[in-house]
């Protein structure tokens, strides 16, 4: 479906300063000439799962990044793409990269600015409890707007200092369910924006790290076997360079592809997922390959919405794509068809597969080429042989011929804790849960990463927590296996 063209500006108060006062009141020293670096992610804060719906996605196009120095002109952050595109229910638990620049020039800035456009939310009725999917017709298309007014604050950077910024988007703030339930959306409404120094005070990053930027997917570009560096071309971000290292872990799929768990077998036209951590002069560290094809194609990726009736046919709501290097079945629909509904048809299916990334897995069903086996909230992958824009009120349609399990993103409140597992209740309708559900935790390599706690340890009773997970369904013991935790 065809967008509206509605343009956000969000100025956000940088909330904090890279240089303080000491506790004598002594002045921080003036800036030192020179430039800085400065790199620049956006998260997302979730809301507390409303009762009467389920938020499926929320998307919108980055325009452009500023800083606003106290005396002179602005200083744009260049975009990591011309047209970048996020989803922000994917980023409830994760970090997408906006763009870096090493020339920021020493000196105070009192805001650091944020343009958006063409945002849309999808968000679908909710069956009775206890019931998983979207209520029959339910799945609906909300639009709107707002612009915010600049907010004074200060924000001191030095000569060859790096550094990070997270701009984080509340989606509680931003998002109002009337009692009909039904959402509208604002943001530039109070308190939807805010920003904050990497990396957070609490996590499992290491000395030198800014950030986790995981599950960037993409079509590999480019690799310099010398370096040990990869280059994925994504549908939505751009291009992201990575440099494996010691530490980086070659997923089970280069086994079950035939090549080695070494940097070879990174190869050029491949379809697969680089999980890296943002670094403090803005480059990348590949801290996991995980190959998904081993050709280029069309893919979607998306979240089930209703419990297939049919074999062969059930919905989506797509959240990430990747684009053939040729000959290209979606072309150049990328900003209509991220965020949108999609009906997939399976024709000629392979045996259904789980992109477990080496991860602990507890004993599943799933596979087979039943769409029948698929669960609301679960997240696949589809590769596409045939592909149908949406137009009018009739939804996209896609013909596929493989589907990959891979990872959910949601949240909801922890229940109790029994590291390495804990129980978490409260989810999105969608899951139709009324009991907690356990999650698995990976203590090994590759493990599961913390945002807001440095570890397993680390998580209570009642914390709200985000999550990006395989998710198994309900009939099997533990749901839930989690590659990323995040506590806001």
């Amino acid at each position: 479906m065809k967008r509206k063209n509605t343009l956000l500006f969000a100025v956000l108060g940088v909330a904090f300063s890279l240089h303080s006062c000491s506790g004598t009141g002594t002045p921080s020293p003036p800036p030192v000439g020179g430039n800085a670096t400065v790199s620049v992610v956006l998260t997302a804060t979730p809301l507390v799962p409303p009762p009467t719906i389920s938020l499926l996605s929320f998307s919108a196009v980055v325009t452009g990044i500023s800083l606003s120095p106290v005396t002179g002109t602005l200083v744009n952050i260049p975009l990591n793409a011309t047209n970048l595109i996020v989803d922000l229910t994917k980023l409830q638990s994760d970090s997408v990269f906006l763009g870096a620049s090493t020339t920021i020039p020493a000196g105070t800035y009192s805001a650091i600015a944020v343009s958006f456009s063409n945002p849309v939310l999808w968000f679908c009725a909710a069956n009775p409890p206890g019931t998983p999917g979207c209520s029959p017709g339910g799945v609906t298309k909300v639009t709107g707007g707002g612009t915010a007014a600049p907010i004074t604050t200060t924000l001191t950077l030095t000569g060859n200092q790096k550094t990070g910024v997270a701009v984080s988007l509340n989606l509680a703030n931003a998002i109002t369910v009337s009692t009909q339930g039904v959402p509208t959306f604002n943001l530039a409404a109070s308190k939807v924006l805010s920003a904050a120094t990497l990396p957070g005070a609490s996590t499992s990053l290491t000395t030198g790290q800014l950030d986790f930027v995981e599950d960037v997917t993409g079509v590999v570009s480019a690799i310099n076997a010398t370096a040990q560096s990869v280059t994925v071309q994504t549908a939505t971000y751009g291009l992201l360079t990575a440099k494996a290292g010691t530490a980086t872990v070659f997923s089970p799929n280069c086994t079950n592809f035939n090549l080695n768990l070494s940097f070879s077998c990174v190869t050029q036209g491949h379809v697969a997922s680089l999980d890296t951590t943002l670094l403090s002069d803005g480059t990348f560290a590949l801290t996991e390959y995980d190959p998904l094809a081993t050709s280029t194609g069309d893919w979607i990726e998306g979240v089930v919405t209703t419990t297939p009736t049919s074999p062969t046919q059930f919905q989506l709501m797509a959240n990430d794509l990747v684009i053939a290097s040729t000959g290209s079945l979606i072309g150049t629909s990328v900003g209509t068809l991220v965020g949108a509904a999609v009906n997939v048809t399976l024709v000629n299916p392979k045996v259904f597969t789980v992109d477990t990334k080496g991860l602990t897995v507890p004993a599943t069903s799933f596979g087979g080429t039943d769409a029948a086996i698929l669960r609301p909230g679960q997240t696949v992958a589809v590769h596409l042989t045939r592909f149908t824009l949406a137009t009018g009120t009739t939804l996209a349609a896609a013909n596929a011929d493989t589907v990959i399990l891979r990872f959910t993103r949601l949240a909801g409140s922890i229940s109790v804790v029994s590291a390495p597992t804990f129980s978490i209740q409260s989810l999105p309708p969608l899951f139709g849960v009324t009991v907690p559900l356990e999650v698995q935790l990976s203590t090994g390599s590759p493990s599961t990463n913390y945002d807001g706690v440095a570890n397993a340890t680390s998580l209570s009773s009642g914390q709200t927590a985000s999550m990006r997970a395989l998710y198994f369904g309900t009939t099997t013991a533990t749901p839930f296996s989690a590659a990323k935790l995040r506590v806001p």
